[in-house]
């Protein structure tokens, strides 16, 4: 599970250090320490999943700023407060601390955040973040070291990750087997598994999986290739 996993762990733990060492650059300059902080929602994980959640396309996204100068968070409840994407404005106003958005990017690609605080202390804060869209991803769990077993029947399992969707129930999945299609009637998030007696070591299975997510058209496949020993 953690090398499958290694790759969606990497992505996340990357762009939240480059916000984290950006962030610091824009607040030297200002003289205030300014953050953006924001999250996806809607973007399922696994409960098992202990990083960010990323947002897709149509994922919502919730951004907040604050200011903190000398120590102390600055009540802006009456600074104007500008918000942009990519160079377009987006909406702002007075007490404007708060956005939901939808990226509109297509994956994998970052879309810039900027918010804009003029007049602030006679003069101008800008602070942007990049933030990175991506696309669903589904991954075969199985507790198998190297991909080989000895389990007869077996059993796999289903992780979906970044689907923009309220549960895993919403999404349809499809499994197959050395070509035949076959999931569990009672959870299609599990594959089970029974080989023929008889069947000789070294037989292999080519596992496929896709998740496909009706509410906005977007799928993930997967394949492992499994070792009977």
């Amino acid at each position: 599970m953690k090398k499958e996993l290694f790759g969606v762990l990497c992505v996340a733990t990357l762009f939240a250090l480059l916000g984290w060492v950006r962030g610091v650059a824009d607040a030297q300059t200002s003289g205030s320490q300014v953050f953006i902080t924001w999250q996806a929602v809607g973007s399922y994980v696994p409960a098992s999943y202990k990083d960010k959640a990323l947002p897709g396309p149509t994922s919502l996204i919730l951004a907040s700023v604050q200011v903190v100068s000398q120590g102390k968070l600055v009540d802006l409840k009456n600074q104007l407060v500008y918000w942009y994407q990519d160079g377009t404005y987006l909406s702002g106003g007075t007490g404007a601390q708060s956005i939901t958005f939808t990226p509109g990017v297509s994956p994998p690609d970052t879309t810039e955040l900027k918010v804009e605080i003029p007049n602030y202390s006679g003069g101008t804060l800008l602070h942007a973040v990049d933030i990175p869209i991506v696309q669903p991803v589904i991954v075969i769990k199985t507790p198998y070291l190297n991909n080989q077993f000895s389990d007869n029947p077996l059993t796999l399992t289903a992780l979906p990750y970044f689907f923009n969707v309220p549960s895993p129930s919403a999404l349809v999945l499809s499994w197959s087997v050395n070509g035949q299609t076959g999931a569990s009637a009672e959870n299609p998030y599990e594959a089970q598994i029974t080989l023929p007696q008889g069947t000789s070591a070294g037989t292999t299975l080519s596992v496929a999986l896709t998740a496909q997510n009706p509410l906005d058209a977007t799928s993930a496949t997967a394949s492992k290739v499994l070792t009977y020993e």
